[in-house]
């Protein structure tokens, strides 16, 4: 790897070489900076008074200003006593706040536990406990609920006598460090707190920016958390590649959104497909409205045709993205562009160039093209595992190989479709149902607007099909009439035995539909 960053090759057919990571071969990108520090550092360089970052409320801070915020920040965390290896916790909203809490944690050496402020405080105390954190920092709104906490915004500003420490003096993180950790969703178990390593997220950073060509001056609505992973890989790094703008977002109103979009002249968006059914809705959210929007993306849950329809209607010339990844991948793994939406409809597209998949059977055999078993991931966006527990890293991760969960099949051109998680899929006696077939199915009915699928238990075939729908407004449908669609359209046993209609499908803290609650559900129609 060159030394110098400036010479950093964003071209998206750039170069890719093989590297060792993870004990082995990973394809990799030559040219490009040691760590997430130096990806700023790069950008102060190059556009010291470019704005970094619009905070919710409308003020600005330029990448020279963030610098010298987050240099401060790293000498006041270790003025608290912390260490480099250390554990802190940060409770907050997207705000310029947080963002200096990531870099500051990761220019000290330590490691930021983000808390998902949707999750309740109860479900903080063993993300606590597991991460042994040394410290607590919250904003005024979460200080109650986290009495050892101290206040986010006057820790970081501290610089009183006792910040001994001269950030300039501490070394340059290693690639492999971790500086954070993202808790996973823990929609099959407990949640793991999978590392964020500096190698992977410049990887991940670097593959985003090859597909989006963000420029200088262009604008980035940054709606997910940034302790999300897709927050800081997606927008918060590619945009700092570029010297382009952050505009943090905080808003649960997708009519606020919009009007964001509009107001900050917002040219690349990411969600989950969800939230940009529900901006389909609003009348604003047209070309006309937003002439600058020229990319969107959607990622977490399947991007259903009819919206892919509804956008295309609504925002020509855009550029779509349809985003496959995991916490452990950094963000992305694979892509569907623009132009391949109409040619793989349903897939999530091919691997990065720094990624490789296969499917494989359950003993670990790859798969031929076409036939469905477990993905697996391996390249330099892998995480180095999860924090403080080695079996689930070495469950998951085996010669460099990462176990999704996600049941998918590869294609003879290498588009991926995910079809379910390992464990979601439905036998319905011994035939096997995939979740995502059956709800790519119920959406491509013109009068369900959304559509989840669950295994239910069954005295005769073991597992039963449950689907849980949401009709678009005004319309009505019979359970048999779904049930015949499902039958016409697959299979007799993938129709669903329990139908659920429902106004809107559930979501997790993460975005994604929470299919744990679905199953708790008891009623059928």
């Amino acid at each position: 790897m060159t030394s110098d960053i400036a010479d950093l090759d964003l071209s998206p057919d750039g170069p890719v070489v093989v590297e060792e990571w993870l004990g082995a071969a990973a394809r990799s990108y030559p040219r490009r900076p040691g760590n997430v520090l130096a990806v700023l550092e790069r950008a102060v360089r190059r556009w010291p008074d470019a704005v970094a970052f619009v905070s919710p409320d409308g003020t600005t801070t330029t990448y020279a200003g963030f610098e010298r915020r987050v240099e401060q920040a790293a000498a006041a965390l270790l003025g608290t006593g912390l260490r480099p290896g250390d554990a802190v916790a940060v409770a907050d909203r997207n705000s310029l706040d947080l963002a200096t809490a990531i870099f500051g944690c990761a220019r000290a050496g330590l490691v930021m536990v983000g808390l998902n402020t949707r999750l309740a405080p109860t479900q903080w105390t063993y993300m606590l406990s597991n991460s042994e954190v040394r410290l607590t920092l919250a904003s005024q709104d979460y200080l109650g609920a986290l009495p050892e906490a101290r206040l986010l915004g006057e820790v970081l500003s501290d610089s009183g006598p006792d910040s001994a420490y001269e950030p300039a003096e501490l070394p340059a993180p290693a690639e492999d460090a971790a500086y954070a950790v993202v808790y996973t969703s823990g929609t099959t178990g407990r949640p793991k707190a999978s590392q964020v390593v500096h190698r992977c997220s410049v990887h991940s950073a670097m593959s985003y920016q090859k597909v989006l060509g963000l420029r200088p001056g262009e604008r980035a609505a940054v709606l997910f958390p940034l302790y999300y992973i897709s927050a800081m890989h997606a927008h918060v790094l590619p945009a700092m590649l570029a010297g382009a703008t952050c505009v943090l977002v905080d808003t649960s109103s997708p009519r606020n959104y919009v009007e964001t979009l509009h107001r900050e002249d917002i040219s690349w968006a990411y969600a989950v497909p969800s939230w940009w059914l529900l901006c389909t809705r609003l009348p604003a959210f047209r070309r006309s409205y937003l002439p600058r929007l020229d990319r969107l993306a959607a990622g977490g849950a399947v991007f259903p045709p009819p919206l892919v329809a509804a956008l295309r209607e609504r925002l020509p010339g855009t550029r779509l993205l349809d985003i496959y990844g995991l916490s452990e991948t950094h963000s992305p793994a694979t892509m569907l562009l623009d132009a391949e939406f109409a040619a793989k409809p349903g897939s999530v597209g091919r691997p990065l160039p720094c990624m490789e998949a296969e499917v494989r059977d359950g003993e670990g055999r790859a798969l031929p093209p076409g036939t469905a078993g477990e993905l697996h991931l391996r390249g330099s966006l892998v995480t180095t595992g999860y924090a403080g527990d080695p079996r689930a890293t070495s469950d998951a991760i085996r010669d460099g190989w990462f176990r999704t969960g996600d049941v998918a099949r590869i294609d003879a051109d290498g588009f991926v479709f995910v079809l379910d998680r390992v464990k979601d899929m439905i036998n319905r006696g011994g035939n096997k149902v995939f979740s995502a077939e059956v709800e790519a199915l119920l959406r491509a009915h013109p009068d369900i607007e959304d559509a989840a699928v669950v295994a239910v238990p069954d005295a005769i075939a073991g597992e039963a099909v449950a689907a849980y729908v949401v009709l678009r407004p005004g319309c009505a449908l019979a359970a048999a009439e779904i049930r015949g669609w499902v039958r016409d359209g697959m299979a007799d046993y993938a129709a669903p035995r329990d139908v659920h209609v429902l106004d809107a499908l559930p979501h997790n803290a993460v975005g994604k539909t929470d299919k744990v609650a679905l199953r708790a559900g008891t009623s059928s129609t």
